[in-house]
């Protein structure tokens, strides 16, 4: 690999500006890895001499940052962490030293590729562990020895994580020691265990990462849940109930909430397996992964908006559509998921028939789903209650009855008028259908009497 390193100007200034005041700075990290790779990246590390008082003094915009001594720089849209050398024993530890050179601080970290350091200024690239062989290589190795796993038990998701990332190898000393040491990750905080996942599954190669995460058994204390399928076949389809959900978050589209999504949209399957005449079958299955799901995403503390989004889509992923479907089914189906989730639903069943087997993403079924959506586009549109052309306070005035269940009741059947025949919604119509509904409801309350 023929060394490139291009320091953005911004970040080379920076560097330039403590050498003047008598400082060594180094660039170092993930961010000279991705410069290395070719890789763009919005934040950069730099290594240096200086206290955080002195980088305080030099620049007068500098925040601190973190727990370490950290003093962030904003450029624009980049951010720029100045970091004092540190000459403490590796580890995770409340109290650190600050001192040493840029080899005591290289040596601290996590794997080889993150443990080089660059000087922009005389151009000094600094490699004491052999990360540029490495990253030659596409390996993933501990930096010094694989006990740098067990000192921050996070850094054994972080080996997977890299791997989604950039599609390297983890060497085989590295991942013993991720499984030997898997039961560590139970004393991380789910904070930092969500992070770490968020970033692996939205990677360019989740797939790779999580069958590390399983493999090494680390999924056991981030995901137990999931380990249930392993095994669990399906008569139907090629792969396991674990392996199916891995293959469905590697094939949908790359958001963190499809993901999640695809994910776990088969959590539960385990929890209603039943024997039938050709093999295991999953009845409900999708509530039960609803039930789960939730479970698992609030015990990783994710956010209440991204849970509810992923909640939606398993719900519904096993909506039906054949190339005979009515376009009133296209409005139900708006109608339960609406607009801006509709088209996630269909990335997610496209990634579920890919995870099962088929060779097309889209069967005809969905293929019509798409081309009715279209259509159904020009209807502008949500089939909610609010798009009826009559209001439940409407009803009361003009029907003179009072607020309650009844006036619920009735608005939903008018909406379901409305989404079998949209011609329907027009004031006048809706309120002689509901006076029509009303006697019906009256009449079946006086014969049950």
């Amino acid at each position: 690999m023929e060394l490139n390193v291009k320091i953005p100007v911004i970040v080379k200034q920076i560097c330039l500006e403590l050498n003047t005041r008598g400082h060594q700075a180094f660039v170092v990290g993930g961010a000279l890895r991705d410069i290395i790779l070719g890789r763009e990246s919005p934040d950069y590390d730099i290594a240096t001499d200086a206290l955080p008082e002195r980088i305080a003094s030099i620049f007068a915009d500098a925040i601190p940052y973190g727990n370490f001594g950290t003093m962030l720089l904003i450029r624009g849209n980049t951010k720029i962490e100045v970091t004092p050398f540190r000459d403490d024993a590796p580890g995770r530890k409340p109290h650190y030293t600050f001192g040493g050179t840029i080899y005591t601080d290289l040596a601290r970290r996590d794997f080889t590729i993150n443990s080089m350091a660059y000087d922009p200024i005389t151009g000094q690239f600094i490699d004491p562990f052999g990360g540029l062989n490495d990253l030659k290589a596409r390996t993933i190795r501990c930096t010094g020895s694989t006990k740098r796993v067990w000192e921050d038990p996070l850094r054994a998701l972080r080996a997977a994580r890299f791997q989604a990332q950039l599609g390297f190898a983890i060497e085989p000393s590295t991942m013993y020691s991720l499984k030997a040491y898997a039961s560590m990750l139970d004393t991380i905080s789910r904070e930092r265990i969500r992070d770490e996942l968020s970033k692996l599954i939205t990677s360019d190669h989740p797939f790779d990462g999580l069958v590390t995460l399983v493999v090494t058994g680390l999924m056991n204390y981030i995901i137990p849940e999931l380990m249930e399928g392993m095994g669990m076949r399906h008569f139907n389809k090629p792969a396991d109930v674990l392996e199916h959900n891995l293959l469905a978050c590697r094939y949908v589209k790359n958001s963190l909430h499809l993901r999640l999504a695809a994910l776990l949209h088969d959590v539960g399957k385990p929890g209603c397996a039943v024997e039938g005449k050709k093999g295991l079958e999953f009845p409900g299955h999708h509530l039960k992964s609803v039930e789960t799901a939730k479970h698992i995403l609030k015990n990783l503390r994710f956010d209440s908006k991204t849970i509810k989004k992923v909640l939606l889509l398993i719900e519904h992923h096993m909506f039906v559509y054949s190339p005979d479907s009515p376009l009133s089914e296209a409005r139900r189906l708006i109608s339960r998921v609406g607009w801006q989730n509709i088209y996630d639903l269909i990335e997610l069943r496209m990634a579920d028939r890919l995870a099962s087997g088929f060779n097309e993403a889209a069967g005809p079924g969905l293929k019509k789903l798409i081309n009715d959506l279209e259509e159904l586009k020009k209807e502008n549109s949500d089939y909610k209650i609010k798009d009826l052309a009559v209001s439940g306070k409407e009803l009361i005035e003009t029907l003179g009855i009072r607020s309650g269940p009844i006036v619920g009741k009735l608005l939903n059947r008018l909406l379901e008028d409305v989404i079998e025949n949209p011609e329907l919604n027009s004031k006048r119509t809706l309120l002689e259908l509901a006076e029509k509904y009303l006697k019906e409801e009256l009449y079946e309350d006086r014969h049950y009497q």
